[in-house]
């Protein structure tokens, strides 16, 4: 069996992967999107569950944020087989994202990454902040069941 130490790290790479360039959807950064559905919904508090693929409350369980979960189950998957440790070691993952109204005007959130293994033990990252930059009004014509970046460049370059 692996190093725990070794995994001290993974929730901060957890929440720097879903807020990163990489994992953009159709018209806005993660950022975007969670403060968008947010809003329109009235929600301040949201709890994204990574190995369940499931947004609390769920009205904002829309593809945008949940399409790039398996991407992140990936990235546990590769860290805990790097380190010696089952892949289901890892039984709980998710983010507890704040939209704080104190800061509403600056577009600000905070996520928190939590894990917990097998026998109980937490690994907390550090507490995020992150600036949505895309207001509703550009992502208001998005199809909520829209394309990825990815896809977009597939069907683009496909050949019939």
């Amino acid at each position: 069996m692996g190093k725990r130490r070794n995994l001290k790290g993974l929730p901060n790479s957890l929440t720097q992967r879903y807020f990163s360039t990489l994992f953009y959807f159709d018209g806005g950064y993660m950022a975007d999107w969670i403060w968008n559905s947010a809003e329109k919904s009235g929600t301040t508090e949201i709890k994204i569950d990574i190995l369940n693929k499931s947004i609390e409350p769920t009205d904002l369980e829309i593809k945008p944020l949940t399409s790039n979960l398996e991407r992140l189950q990936e990235t546990i998957n590769v860290t805990l087989d790097k380190n010696g440790f089952d892949k289901h070691f890892i039984k709980e993952a998710y983010f507890d994202i704040y939209i704080s109204q104190k800061f509403k005007h600056m577009r600000l959130l905070t996520c928190t990454a939590t894990l917990k293994d097998e026998n109980g033990f937490e690994y907390k990252g550090k507490t995020y902040t992150e600036q949505s930059y895309e207001d509703k009004s550009s992502l208001a014509g998005q199809a909520i069941s829209g394309l990825s970046i990815w896809d977009r460049v597939k069907k683009w370059f496909a050949v019939d």
